[in-house]
């Protein structure tokens, strides 16, 4: 059965897809406590909140690489470190209907996103982040 805080977890990752698919980089970006570190898909660190939005907004912008990307999002497992700080381990794929035939193995974009998240004044937020390919 789920807790509260595994459905506030959940909500943090809801936020970040509906936020990656709609190409809001600034809705993305509040999701991250100040001091974010990142690794992004191609395996870039990033380090600070202001810095991550810079790369989120060229890559979600009009003509970057993502501006037509949409994912889903799956919870796979949540573990509890320490009193407000949670590892949450997420499947993310390609978002296809199902009625597009495309089979998921060898979907460019699936991926396992891990993510570190601290409550912070009462709300969860991505302390670190790291999107791995899944090859």
């Amino acid at each position: 059965m789920r807790n509260e805080t595994d459905r506030a977890l959940a909500d943090l990752v809801e936020n970040y897809e509906h936020a990656f698919n709609a190409n809001e980089a600034g809705v993305m970006n509040d999701l991250f406590a100040n001091d974010a570190i990142f690794v992004n898909f191609g395996g870039k660190l990033v380090r600070g909140k202001e810095s991550l939005y810079r790369s989120q907004a060229l890559v979600f912008g009009p003509g970057g690489p993502l501006e037509d990307v949409s994912v889903d999002y799956a919870v796979e497992s949540v573990t509890y470190l320490a009193p407000g700080l949670a590892a949450v381990h997420v499947r993310q794929r390609t978002a296809r209907s199902e009625a597009d035939g495309v089979e998921r193995s060898g979907d460019p974009l699936e991926a396992m996103f891990v993510i570190i998240a601290e409550l912070v004044d009462g709300a969860w937020r991505i302390r670190i982040g790291q999107n791995t390919p899944v090859t």
